[in-house]
């Protein structure tokens, strides 16, 4: 699929809201937020810059209202330092980071805290690989056993076994492309069970309709018919 991205910003009133443009062989213009409060718009390729500008315009007081809400539900977290005492979330719950100098081991979780062993405990780069690296196993893990879980679902309403990818992105929880390659995001393994379960079907139902029509949410609701409330639980989520 031909894409083409580029930054763009319209005035709203005193604020400027600046968004992420991205061009495709797609049929309809579409105006997203992500939780990490960027703007995307997808717009088809023949779609003229006037006019994609007018459209954000007209969605401009959706746009501002929807930022706000996020900010206020959860507040864009401040850098990890990687040092004892940190915060980490792994699977909506709390653990408390402990660096341990010594021998280098592999992350582990024990209890309510999240044990890391460096040679160096003033080298925050090491510890911070470490961390990174016991999500990425951890996400490799997590993800597809619910995966497995939700294509044996999705397999009685017909959807079909996908490709799957794990790796990290930083607007979307998860993709599928229209040849059935669905890409998921490492950061999924810190938000709630039920919320995995919901970016999954999601991206499984787009299987069978590679947009968000009537079809598309008809199937959604079969195979997971609370996925509202699921949504809303992950739309308030900031990573």
């Amino acid at each position: 699929m031909k894409t083409e991205a580029s930054r763009q910003s319209i005035d709203y009133g005193t604020r400027r809201i600046e968004y992420i443009l991205v061009r495709s062989d797609r049929k309809r213009l579409r105006i997203k937020v992500s939780p990490d409060l960027e703007v995307t718009v997808q717009a088809p390729l023949d779609v003229h810059i006037d006019r994609i500008r007018n459209a954000v315009r007209r969605k401009a007081p959706w746009i501002a209202k929807t930022i706000e809400k996020m900010q206020q539900y959860h507040p864009l977290p401040t850098p990890k330092r990687y040092i004892s005492g940190e915060t980490f979330i792994y699977l909506g719950r709390q653990y408390r980071l402990r660096v341990l100098q010594g021998k280098p081991e592999p992350a582990k979780l024990r209890g309510r805290f999240l044990f890391v062993r460096v040679p160096d405990k003033s080298r925050t780069d090491v510890v911070r690989a470490t961390v990174e690296r016991w999500y990425r196993n951890r996400a490799e893990q997590v993800l597809i056993r619910y995966l497995e879980n939700c294509c044996e679902l999705g397999r009685r309403h017909g959807i079909p076994e996908p490709r799957v990818t794990i790796r990290r992105m930083k607007t979307r929880w998860g993709s599928c492309t229209p040849k059935g390659h669905i890409t998921l995001n490492v950061n999924l393994v810190r938000v709630p069970v039920h919320c995995i379960e919901y970016v999954i079907m999601h991206e499984l139902c787009h299987l069978k309709h590679n947009d968000h029509g009537r079809a598309f949410y008809s199937l959604l609701s079969r195979c997971m018919p609370d996925w509202k409330k699921r949504k809303e639980a992950i739309d308030r989520i900031v990573l």
